[in-house]
């Protein structure tokens, strides 16, 4: 399994290889700092690798290679080659080209080509905390978040995404329909990414109540407080450009609220709908899936416990891949 320098996609491929059942021998890529941002042409290469900083790519090679990305994609397609063709590769999600050349694609139904001979759908993206990362962030964070305001009602902020913006005007908007509403008691807590704008973050302080609390992403000498307000919170309410944080609430069973759009008059925020965002990388097919499985609601709607846990398809891709590896089930 190759992992890289995206902890969420390193997570998935480490659940798809425990699944599996089989051996998995972990190769760390590092990426070269000029790189990564970069968007290499599908194919074996290693160019935009860091070498001295990796582990070692050298046989006997695997009989196959899992990894997801782009960047990792190039180098599963230079270890097929090295192996003359022999080691098979699985990827999830959708390669960026040369689809005939991975052997299996695991792919989530916001990506399109879903009928190759290649492809396995899946209902939903293998994202989750582990159960056992969940328990000992409710045994670190309990003392704590226990001392809070009940229901703790948390506010999950992501970023921009292309050319599509997440405005202050929005989540400010996003923060009185909560407090109007399923948040008017307990508190709301708050918590920005890596992608949030800093006018984002100052709306959100100018605008939390004085029981609110926010947790501004890489504050110096502040705990992320994320893993804890997943086990611990009441309500969640996410902003719809952050499909991690989407599916690794839905799949805690807590009620989820997703905020996608601006309300009618145009306050600036994600000016499409997330149903509207049709691409390749359609992210409005999951949310809809979301909200027809009853495991999410729109801004708007009162929040609610799911009646059924969110599919989960990593055993048949565990299967899929020991199919690959020729193991006999």
């Amino acid at each position: 399994m190759l992992t890289g320098p995206k902890a969420g996609d390193n997570a998935q491929v480490a659940g798809a290889a425990a699944a599996s059942g089989l051996e998995a021998v972990v190769r760390n890529i590092a990426i070269r700092p000029d790189q990564m941002a970069a968007k290499p042409g599908i194919g074996p290469s290693l160019e935009h690798v860091d070498r001295a900083a990796s582990d070692p790519l050298e046989g006997p090679w695997p009989e196959v290679v899992l990894a997801i990305g782009r960047q990792l994609s190039c180098v599963a397609l230079w270890i097929k080659q090295q192996s003359g063709g022999k080691t098979r590769i699985a990827l999830l999600n959708a390669p960026k080209g040369r689809w005939n050349d991975f052997d299996l694609v695991v792919l989530p139904p916001y990506y399109r080509n879903r009928g190759r001979p290649n492809v396995l759908p899946i209902a939903m993206p293998l994202i989750g905390l582990d159960p056992a990362r969940l328990a000992a962030a409710r045994q670190h964070f309990g003392p704590e978040f226990s001392a809070l305001p009940r229901p703790l009602n948390v506010l999950l902020v992501g970023g921009d995404m292309g050319q599509r913006r997440l405005e202050p005007g929005f989540v400010r908007h996003v923060l009185d329909e909560m407090s109007r509403s399923y948040a008017a008691d307990g508190m709301i807590y708050a918590a920005t990414s890596r992608r949030t704008p800093a006018g984002v973050a100052a709306a959100l302080k100018a605008g939390l109540r004085p029981q609110d609390r926010l947790y501004t992403w890489g504050a110096a000498g502040v705990e992320n407080p994320y893993p804890g307000l997943l086990a611990m919170g009441d309500s969640f309410t996410v902003t719809a450009d952050s499909l991690s944080m989407l599916i690794e609430v839905a799949r805690c069973g807590k009620p989820l609220t997703i905020a996608e759009s601006p309300p009618p008059g145009g306050i600036g925020g994600v000016v499409q709908r997330a149903t509207d965002l049709l691409r390749p990388r359609d992210l409005g097919a999951a949310i809809a899936l979301l909200y027809r499985g009853g495991h999410a609601v729109p801004l708007g709607q009162t929040p609610r416990v799911p009646a059924s846990p969110l599919p989960d398809d990593a055993v048949v891709v565990g299967q899929r891949l020991r199919q690959l590896a020729r193991v006999k089930s």
